[in-house]
């Protein structure tokens, strides 16, 4: 949906995607009455126990970055991301392969509530509040660029692992997490400024 929007629609992918996620966590409240909803079987467990997230997670990376880096598909992404309407003159599907990005981004989102929903033996309508946020910044910090074109799947795995150890820092000095919301936002915003500058310096 979100990729018919963008494509087909011209609305820009940041509304597109804000819109739709108002939309669903708005359904999820309305199907859960905002009650949480409990998965208590062992093998449901068993996807997100233990370290099976991070099994996952670096499985998930390592076979992107094949794909972005060696496929079609990958060059195609890089292509459009770079210039659309260059893209478009060499033959590329420009609609249709921005779909296939949303649907593909739209199942690993689905998979990482699974497991997290998995890991918890539970699931709520409020889970993974900030994350979207918290996903921009890793991306920025690991290199991509917010205008397109540029990043690599690498670069983001050590952008993660840059916030994480952040996070994980606030929660050791016992950081108010008032004061941790706040530096988050001060870190996105720094991380932007730079993609701005080196975007400048570039051209």
């Amino acid at each position: 949906i979100n990729g018919t929007f963008v494509a087909y629609f011209k609305i820009p992918p940041f509304i597109a995607t804000l819109g739709m996620f108002l939309i669903c966590r708005g359904i999820a409240l309305w199907w859960s009455s905002g009650n949480p909803i409990s998965f208590p079987t062992a093998q449901f467990h068993a996807i997100g126990g233990g370290m099976m997230p991070v099994v996952w997670f670096l499985s998930l990376a390592v076979i992107f970055h094949l794909i972005m880096r060696y496929t079609v598909y990958g060059k195609h992404t890089y292509a459009i991301g770079s210039n659309e309407e260059a893209a478009r003159m060499s033959g590329i599907n420009v609609k249709r392969h921005k779909i296939m990005v949303y649907m593909i981004a739209a199942m690993l989102a689905a998979f990482a509530g699974i497991v997290l929903s998995a890991k918890a033996s539970t699931a709520q309508a409020g889970m993974g509040e900030f994350y979207e946020l918290f996903a921009i910044a890793m991306a920025v910090i690991g290199g991509i660029s917010l205008s397109g074109g540029r990043g690599s799947i690498i670069g983001t795995v050590l952008g993660a692992m840059v916030l994480g150890v952040i996070r994980s820092g606030f929660t050791y000095i016992k950081l108010d997490g008032s004061y941790q919301l706040m530096a988050m936002g001060g870190i996105i915003i720094a991380a932007v400024i730079l993609d701005q500058y080196r975007q400048r310096n570039k051209a």
